[in-house]
């Protein structure tokens, strides 16, 4: 009741809905505000933003900030400040940070004591276009409390539009933070035609308003509490279901597209070196799929990724010239990505850069130039996208790494081309193969081999962790695996591929042996079921770990669809009498599909197991939660059948 009469004091107040929130305001509103009256919320905030732009998109944002800290966590999170901005397109000015104690006593922070300048490379997570130029302000509050207001108040100015002449800005309404009011003004010129998209629109939850004034328009955009997302695990996309506006001067994903390709395409011309280069890759090759293979496999692994970022036109977008890529042997993304095209295209390959978003996917509707990863993509004789490329995986076997897929890409064509998502792949690409071969002696002594072939996303995860493993911590991974089929398994022997092999599959075998394999009593034995231990493949173990909460709130997703393959052999010195096998290995639900059967060879001797898991769905919804994590129960399950005999 008490947050209700909050909220209904705060709309009702003398201050218009879309209006910035003035300085007394925001303060007295945020200073009634209690941990107790949100508390799923570690912070509230109230924000003003005012943007304004000239005819070529260049102009200031100014950014006003009020946040209360609701809890312990809150000051943790609160006590680090951080303003981004890339020196060659813009420049942050912070004017004012200030700490408002609950008594109303306010303490000033001087920005330029606390401030330090950071390089953006020093933030892994901020973006795979690599820049030199980009930084990061950031600093730490002294003395904060709990019931604090951290005031800031920022300005970024805009003096090189990243796209010349556009101009793009997202609002979201919808955020994994509480916010109080959010108050965005845009200013442009009214000559500027700036589409306003809405995504996932809920009804009554934001006041969007455009007017003329001046030769001026001006875009408003207001709402008031609105209950943040609380981050779950595996949670899908937040821009898949949460609202959110974009302000966008591109009408169509084609103007990028040709944007881009103008971009690059001078500087793919190539030298005698490239070219005599070229030549000696491809002697010999019967076909443009063995051209492709040893172009691509020399670009990934002997261009090292190494930022020398000085493009002078659009730095972190732009390419150096392929010669210069040539000769350093050095550079990011969209050097290896141009480098690779214009090879690909000496060997007379058809090939294009890309722009992809990875980790995320981009929104048809709303057209901008929000990429951070740069590849390439070859064509097939009709002219249709045949491989997509990224040089930058260099441990990877495949040209594309899976964990990319599910992405939004476009590709730079000199007559456009529209926006794209990579497909998903079938599960049987990222496929795990076991095979365990098992024998029993007459004193319950068991010798065992099992053998895992990786392909995919399998091979793509297992081969980066290889190159990076010492002989023993490779050793160990495969001893902490064959202790799932039993904790006293002792491995005897064992052979791994050579990851830095790209020709084929890695393949790992261990030999082992078990002591008192089977279990017994006085009437029956037990003889484990290891083809049904799905979590000896890692893949299983870590994508099922997105059914670990009891609930979920939002909708939710795997990280790439998969399958999993294991067949037992095992062979007994006596045989089962009256043997009692496993059953009911059937599931078809929600892009999960399970299969099994088993024999038992006429002289009960042998028993011959084979399970299989499929998963070729990757995003889910909120509902169909609970019953999926109990069907999928059933798989857990599986791994503690036995098949029971007579003594």
């Amino acid at each position: 009741m008490r947050l209700k009469l909050l909220i209904f004091l705060f709309l009702t107040s003398s201050w218009i809905f879309a209006q910035k929130t003035d300085y007394n305001t925001a303060v007295k509103a945020l200073q009634q505000i209690s941990a107790a009256d949100y508390p799923e919320s570690s912070t509230i905030s109230i924000n003003n933003e005012e943007v304004v732009i000239d005819k070529h998109c260049l102009g200031t944002d100014i950014s006003e900030s009020y946040q209360k800290i609701l809890t312990e966590e809150g000051k943790q999170q609160s006590s680090q400040v951080y303003f981004g901005y890339d020196s060659n397109y813009d420049t942050v000015e912070v004017s004012l940070i200030e700490i408002i104690k609950p008594n109303g006593t306010i303490a000033k922070v001087d920005p330029n004591s606390i401030l330090k300048k950071v390089s953006q490379s020093a933030f892994s997570s901020f973006s795979n276009i690599y820049t030199e130029t980009g930084w990061i302000l950031t600093g730490s509050l002294p003395d904060l409390n709990i019931g604090d207001i951290i005031h800031e108040v920022s300005n970024d100015i805009t003096h090189k539009a990243r796209m010349e002449n556009n101009f793009f800005a997202r609002i979201s309404v919808k955020n994994y933070s509480a916010i109080y009011k959010n108050f965005y003004q845009l200013t442009a010129p009214k000559e500027i035609k700036i589409n306003v998209v809405d995504i996932n629109k809920k009804e009554n939850q934001a006041k969007f308003d455009i007017e003329e004034k001046a030769g001026k328009k001006i875009y408003t955009c207001s709402f008031n509490y609105i209950p943040e997302i609380i981050y779950e695990p595996n949670m899908d996309e937040l821009d898949r279901f949460g609202y959110y506006i974009m302000l966008t001067t591109v009408d169509k994903w084609e103007d990028i597209s040709k944007w881009y390709y103008g971009l690059v395409k001078n500087h793919l011309k190539v030298n005698k070196a490239i070219k005599d280069m070229v030549a000696e890759l491809t002697k010999g090759c019967k076909n443009d799929e063995e051209k492709t293979q040893k172009i691509f496999y020399w670009a990934a692994q002997n261009i090292r990724y190494l930022g020398v970022d000085k493009e002078k036109n659009r730095p972190g977008f732009e390419p150096h010239d392929v010669t210069y890529t040539f000769e350093t042997r050095g550079g990011v993304c969209r050097d290896k990505a141009a480098l690779l095209v214009a090879m690909l295209r000496e060997a007379k390959i058809p090939c294009d850069p890309i722009l992809i978003s990875v980790g995320y996917q981009l929104n048809t509707k709303a057209p901008v130039m929000w990429f951070n990863h740069a590849i390439a993509v070859t064509y097939d004789k009709n002219g249709n996208p045949l491989h997509i490329l990224d040089p930058t995986n260099e441990t990877s076997k495949d040209y594309f790494p899976q964990y990319e897929e599910d992405c939004t890409y476009i590709i730079a064509r000199e007559k456009g081309a529209d926006l794209q998502v990579v497909p998903i792949s079938d599960p049987e690409r990222n496929n795990t193969k076991i095979n365990i071969d098992l024998t029993v002696d007459k004193d319950n002594n068991t010798s065992g081999v099992m053998t895992i072939n990786f392909s995919g996303l399998a091979d793509t995860y297992i081969r980066g962790q290889l190159m990076e493993s010492s002989p023993n911590k490779r050793k160990e991974k495969l001893q902490h695996t064959i202790a799932k089929i039993n904790p006293a398994a002792m491995l005897t022997d064992y052979s791994i591929s050579n990851p830095e092999n790209k020709d084929s599959n890695i393949v790992m075998v261990a030999n082992f042996t078990i002591s008192s394999y089977i279990e017994k009593n006085e009437k029956y034995l037990y003889i484990p079921f290891e083809a049904s231990k799905l979590s000896l493949s890692f893949i299983y173990d870590w994508e099922m770990d997105a059914f670990s909460l009891s609930e979920r709130n939002y909708p939710f997703k795997l990280s790439n669809t998969f399958s999993v393959d294991i067949e037992e052999n095992l062979k007994l010195s006596t045989p089962i009498i009256n043997a009692s096998m496993p059953k009911d290995f059937n599931l078809d639900y929600l892009g999960f599909t399970l299969t099994g059967n088993e024999t038992l060879s006429q002289d009960n001797k042998q028993v011959n197991a084979k399970i299989n898991l499929k998963v070729n769905k990757i995003h889910f919804n909120q509902e169909d939660y609970i019953l999926l994590k109990q069907k999928l129960s059933q798989l857990e399950k599986l791994g503690k059948l036995y098949i029971i005999g007579q003594i």
